[in-house]
C-alpha cells in the first residue's frame, strides 16, 4: 500500500501473479492487460460479478494495484459493502462524516469488494451514490465486485443500480475444462504434490464444471494423502479412488431447516414468521418457496414438511407448491431468489 492509502478489508486475496482462464475468462484476461489497465478510468466503475470463489477480489486488488503503480502518486482505498455501512454508521454517530468521506472520496482508485451488501442498508446505498459520482466526476477509478448484475439484485435503489451500471461489467466465471486442467497442474507444481500427468488428466477429466480453485486445490491434496498409503494401488484402483473424491464434490441434499433458513435469509422474514401462522403476502411467499424447494431437493413428504410450518395439511403445502412452480415459469426475480438460494446451500 502507498502512502496515504487505505485498506479495511480483513485477510484480502493475494495479488494475482497468474490467472489461468478459457474461453470463459477472456474478458478478465483483457481487464489485467496494459490496454485494459490503461482504460480502467474510462471504463469506470469496472463491476466485476460471479460466483463466490472465482476470483474476483483478486482481480480487483490486483486491477488496482497495477492501475496505481502507473505513478507514484496514486492513492487507494480499499473497502467492501460490508465494512463501507459499519464506517457509514459509526461517522454518524461520531460526528465524523468529513473524515469518513475524505477517505472514500478524497482518493484516486475505490475498490469496494462485495458491494451487493449494501442491499439491505439504504442510508449507506445513498451515500455510495453520492461517492460514485463524486469519484467518477473528478476522474478517479472504482472497482467494484458482486455476486450478480447490479439490476438483478434485491433492493438496491435505482440510483445504485444506474451508477454502478454506467462502466464495464465483467463477468469472471468459474474454470471450464481446458482452464481446469491448468489449473490443476499448476496447483499439484505450488504445493509440491508428487501426482503423476496421467492422474492428473484422469481428475481433471472427471471433476465436474462449477468448481472453485480452491475446491480443485482439495481435491488433489485428498488424492496425494490417498496415493501416499496406497502407492502399490491397480489402475482400477486408481479409477475407484478417483470416484470417490468426484463423488464428495457433489452436493449433498440439504435438511429441510437449512432450506427454510436460507429461503428466510433471502426474502427477509424471520424463522418464526415463516413458520408460524402468519398470512400477510411476503410471507405467504416466502412460505411456499420454502416448501416449494423442500419437496424438490428433498425426499420429504408433503406431510412432513406440513407438520414443519406449524402442522399445516398436506393439500395446503401440495397448493403452495404448485402455486410457486406456476410463478417461478414467469417470475424472474422469483427465479434468481431461487438460484441465490441454491448458491448458499452450495447446491449444482
Amino acid at each position: 500500500m502507498r502512502k496515504g492509502s487505505f485498506a479495511s478489508l480483513i485477510g484480502a486475496s493475494p495479488l494475482l501473479d497468474v490467472f489461468v482462464a478459457g474461453a470463459e475468462n477472456r474478458a478478465v484476461v483483457e481487464c489485467l492487460s496494459p490496454g485494459g489497465i490503461e482504460n480502467l478510468v474510462e471504463r469506470s466503475p469496472v463491476f466485476l460479478y460471479g460466483p463466490s470463489g472465482s476470483g474476483k477480489t483478486a482481480i480487483a486488488l490486483t486491477l488496482a494495484a497495477r492501475w496505481a503503480n502507473e505513478s507514484n502518486s496514486r492513492t487507494l482505498t480499499i473497502t467492501s459493502g460490508s465494512d463501507f455501512s459499519k464506517a457509514f454508521t459509526r461517522a454518524i454517530e461520531a460526528d465524523d462524516m468529513d473524515r469518513f468521506r475524505q477517505l472514500h472520496r478524497q482518493c484516486h482508485c475505490l475498490v469496494v469488494d462485495n458491494v451487493h451488501e449494501l442491499a439491505t442498508k439504504p442510508a449507506a446505498q445513498e451515500e455510495m451514490v453520492s461517492t460514485l459520482e463524486q469519484l467518477l466526476m473528478q476522474g478517479s477509478t472504482v472497482i467494484v465486485t458482486a455476486s450478480e448484475l447490479a439490476p438483478l439484485t434485491p433492493h438496491f435503489k435505482s440510483a445504485l443500480t444506474s451508477r454502478l451500471t454506467g462502466g464495464y461489467s465483467v463477468a469472471v466465471s468459474l474454470p471450464l475444462a481446458s482452464a481446469r486442467k491448468e489449473i490443476l497442474r499448476l496447483l499439484a507444481l505450488h504445493s509440491q504434490l508428487e501426482i503423476s500427468p496421467s492422474d492428473l488428466e484422469a481428475i481433471g477429466a472427471q471433476l465436474n464444471d462449477g468448481m472453485s480453485p480452491l475446491q480443485l486445490r482439495g481435491v488433489l491434496i485428498r488424492w496425494a494423502h490417498h496415493d501416499r498409503l496406497t502407492p502399490d494401488r491397480t489402475t482400477r484402483e486408481s479409477k475407484r479412488m478417483i470416484d470417490t473424491l468426484v463423488d464428495s464434490q457433489i452436493a449433498k441434499a440439504p435438511a429441510v431447516l437449512d432450506i427454510a433458513k436460507a429461503v428466510a435469509r433471502e426474502m427477509q422474514v424471520t424463522m418464526e414468521l415463516l413458520r408460524g401462522p402468519g398470512r400477510k403476502s411476503s410471507v405467504v411467499r416466502a412460505r411456499g418457496v420454502a416448501m416449494h424447494l423442500m419437496r424438490k431437493w428433498t425426499d420429504v413428504s408433503y406431510q412432513n414438511i406440513g407438520e414443519f410450518f406449524g402442522g399445516r395439511d398436506h393439500t395446503t403445502v401440495m397448493h403452495a407448491c404448485k402455486k410457486t412452480a406456476d410463478e417461478l415459469a414467469t417470475d424472474h426475480e422469483l427465479m434468481r431468489i431461487v438460484d441465490r438460494v441454491k448458491q448458499k446451500l452450495k447446491l449444482t
